[in-house]
């Protein structure tokens, strides 16, 4: 089972806090309070750091500049026969930058990419799809 790194450290904080109250009773020098608000900054400095991270990673994930993929753009090559000339000019007239191509039984991964141009084609390397991703 998955569980955020976030929650782990609060619930080891929990636990040492439980096993440090014995030390901070009446007779004690350093108070309660103490113990709480360092429990409480350190609980904020890990949120701010993983919330911090996951910014960065999003805002690399999100295309920007040149390269991005207009498939609508290369739609008349659909039936065309497949040639090294014919998928650089598809490459070219969609603007993405890189073209992959799909015979019928080939094993693709699923990740969407908006830089890459894909060219689905028949066994008979015709042309039947141009698709961004």
């Amino acid at each position: 089972m998955f569980v955020p790194a976030f929650f782990v450290y609060i619930k080891l904080i929990l636990k040492t806090t439980k096993r440090l109250s014995p030390l901070f009773n009446k007779e004690s020098t350093v108070p309660r309070s103490s113990a709480a608000v360092t429990t409480v900054f350190a609980s904020l400095t890990l949120g701010a750091l993983l919330a911090a991270c996951s910014a960065s990673r999003e805002s690399a994930d999100a295309p920007s500049g040149p390269g991005l993929c207009d498939a609508s753009r290369a739609d008349h090559l659909i039936g065309e026969n497949l040639s090294g000339y014919l998928e650089r000019q598809a490459q070219a007239e969609s603007g993405a930058a890189d073209v992959r191509v799909l015979k019928p039984d080939d094993v693709a991964t699923m990740e969407f990419n908006p830089r890459r141009l894909n060219l689905y084609i028949d066994p008979g390397k015709v042309i039947i799809k141009v698709a961004c991703g």
